[in-house]
């Protein structure tokens, strides 16, 4: 009788623990560690009991029967709760629970339609890239902006519309986006109707479980083609009519401030060397930079010519880092810029006046100083600056 208990209780524990894994899709390893030392402990008694030395085999017996005993109640208990919990969810909460998925799926639904839709109502175009980057998909407006007929490309695919200049610099810059830098920017060529167009290319990557992606938005900048442009932006800075007003103010203050007057003197050469559309992407982006270096303020940088502007410097410390820069020929000054796989450095003469709170000049005597001190600088083939005064 006892032997036949054994038998039964450990089929019984055997059939438990492959129910319990087949039905709920996992198996427990302190499950799976029980059962291998019951049997394993039977084995022992049944077959090798001369290994036993420290017991008798029938007390030992009589003990395997209650721990048997034990285990079955063990395994049929964490069994039955399993049963259990899931007999609850259907009796009570099922109804609760099918109204809860069907607000998810209305929320998720909307969320679907509002991005289609908001698409829908950009300029730029998207771009979604593969996780491995192997791949991506292009929105309509993409495929409009590029005059590409499909929406799903390979990346080698992709990089064929391109300026073979251009590619590698895209390639890098893509690749290069990571969780400590998300976002990048670059502006690279692509064939349109058989002409090469500037477009530039705003991404940033995001991570979801275990993959990164990268999306971006794709917007031309061929002032004919699209007039929204950051050129655009550019020719829209304040001129020199804007910058006498601001300086009728600025007096007002009796407030020490400089002007600083840049022309960017090799502009015309790169004009020349690679075409007008990369000469004023790179004043874009050397104003841009100036503007974060020194201007951050509204109305403090202004266009007097195509290559010609004046910053206007409130900060004493501003003015110090620019002095310096000047002094040294640094990078903050003479900007070595990338526009697709065109890179070139970009340098100004300088020309700087001081305004101090008791000086009697004229606003138009000012501005007529900041020209003389820029054609000092133009003049002076030892120092592109010259500071008005010393």
């Amino acid at each position: 009788m006892n032997e036949l208990f054994i038998y039964i209780s450990l089929g019984l524990v055997t059939l438990l623990f492959l129910f319990s894994s087949i039905i709920y899709k996992k198996t427990r390893i302190w499950k799976l560690l029980l059962v291998i030392i019951t049997l394993a402990v039977y084995g022992v008694i049944q077959f090798f009991p001369n290994l036993i030395t420290f017991i008798d085999l029938e007390p030992l017996t009589e003990y395997y029967t209650y721990f048997l005993y034990f285990m079955l109640v063990i395994l049929a208990v964490t069994f039955k709760n399993k049963i259990k919990i899931t007999q609850n969810l259907t009796d009570y909460d099922f109804f609760e629970l099918e109204k809860e998925l069907e607000n998810v799926k209305d929320v998720s639904d909307l969320l679907r339609l509002r991005f289609i839709n908001t698409i829908g109502l950009l300029n730029e175009g998207l771009i979604f890239y593969n996780p491995d980057l192997q791949g991506l998909f292009i929105t309509e407006q993409t495929a409009e902006i590029l005059n590409i007929k499909e929406n799903d490309l390979t990346m080698e695919t992709y990089q064929t519309y391109m300026h073979e200049e251009d590619r590698s610099q895209y390639l890098q810059t893509v690749k290069g986006a990571n969780k400590k830098h998300p976002s990048y920017e670059i502006k690279y060529r692509v064939l349109r109707n058989k002409t090469y167009v500037w477009v530039v290319e705003k991404g940033r990557l995001f991570s979801h479980g275990k993959n990164d992606y990268v999306v971006s938005t794709v917007k031309g900048i061929d002032l004919k083609l699209f007039p929204e442009t950051m050129i655009h932006e550019l020719d829209t800075l304040p001129d020199e009519n804007q910058l006498t007003q601001v300086l009728v103010q600025a007096r007002k203050e009796k407030e020490a401030f400089y002007m600083v007057v840049m022309h960017l003197t090799n502009i015309p050469d790169i004009n020349r060397r690679f075409g007008r559309d990369v000469g004023n992407l790179m004043i874009a982006e050397y104003i841009r930079k100036m503007r974060y270096h020194f201007a951050r303020d509204l109305n403090s940088i202004f266009r007097i010519t195509g290559i010609e502007f004046a910053l206007i410097i409130r900060e004493e410390q501003k003015y110090e880092v620019l002095k310096r820069a000047l002094l040294s020929g640094g990078d903050l000054i003479n900007l070595r810029l990338n526009i697709g796989g065109i890179q070139q450095i970009v340098y100004p003469n300088v020309g700087i006046v001081r305004h101090d709170p008791w000086s009697d000049y004229e606003v138009n005597d000012f501005i007529s100083l900041g020209h003389k001190a820029l054609e000092e600088a133009i003049r002076n083939n030892k120092k592109n600056y010259s500071i008005f005064g010393e």
